[in-house]
């Protein structure tokens, strides 16, 4: 009997995490995919996938509502015993300006959403992959984040908070490596998602002299997906802790 890969994808009702679901589900009964949304009944989308293909499981979660992790371990328990690869992409993107224009809620409502909550709810999961060998832990961060290679263009609390989030994926590259875990922080590219026109379009407006390089850089969510199954699939122990364009390529943190 052959086993069964079961994928973790936080935020799969739309735009990445709901292509990269399609694509592991289309595998058939090798795959195990529990996918979250924040709201299942509007996500219409993915409702219709799970009832095409049976090996797609849904389940509600809220990365930015401590109740909703809280209670995560219990629900998942009903599914599986054990977890594969885990994906974080659930985020938020909403706060393209300058420092200056930032208020204190969006500070604290894109950390909360981008960087811890991602973690909280993977301590959620972590007895979970324990239970399997493969042990892949990625969390889909964004090129905004890098400080060595600083994007120039503002993007405030969306960059702070992911590159927060990339430090978490350094210091558990290292806590976990002596457990044969994979940790890596990848950037999906620069998708023409709901989320990701927003924030281009803000980019673009604001920044005139990059709007051309922009354009050119814009992928659709399909090709993203693609580039990035590509890359979780094949990851390596020698990966640990590295920062990943969806090209497989290493970026800098």
């Amino acid at each position: 009997m052959t086993a069964v890969t079961t994928h973790f994808i936080t935020g799969a009702n739309r735009g990445i995490g709901f292509e990269l679901v399609k694509k592991y589900s289309d595998e058939g009964a090798k795959n195990l995919i529990i996918a979250t949304a924040r709201n299942v009944e509007k996500a219409v989308e993915l409702q219709a996938l799970a009832d095409k293909n049976k090996n797609v499981q849904i389940i509600q979660l809220d990365v930015a509502d401590s109740e909703s992790i809280a209670t995560l371990d219990s629900r998942v328990a009903k599914i599986t015993d054990g977890i594969d690869v885990f994906i974080s992409n659930g985020a938020i993107a909403d706060s393209f300006y300058g420092v200056l224009e930032a208020k204190k809620k969006v500070w604290e409502d894109h950390y909360y959403t981008n960087a811890l909550g991602p973690i909280l709810v993977y301590q959620q999961l972590h007895k979970y992959l324990l239970k399997r060998s493969t042990r892949k832990v990625i969390f889909i961060s964004t090129l905004a984040a890098s400080i060595t290679g600083f994007f120039p263009a503002s993007a405030s609390a969306y960059g702070q908070s992911k590159a927060a989030l990339n430090y978490s994926v350094k210091e558990l590259s290292f806590e976990l490596k002596g457990d044969n875990f994979i940790v890596v922080a990848v950037h999906p590219g620069a998708v023409s998602t709901d989320m990701g026109n927003a924030g281009l379009a803000i980019i673009k407006k604001n920044n005139p002299e990059i709007s051309a390089a922009i354009d050119d850089m814009i992928i659709t969510s399909d090709v993203s997906s693609a580039g990035l199954k590509k890359v979780f699939d094949g990851l390596k122990e020698e990966q640990n802790g590295l920062f990943l364009n969806f090209d497989g390529s290493e970026l800098p943190f």
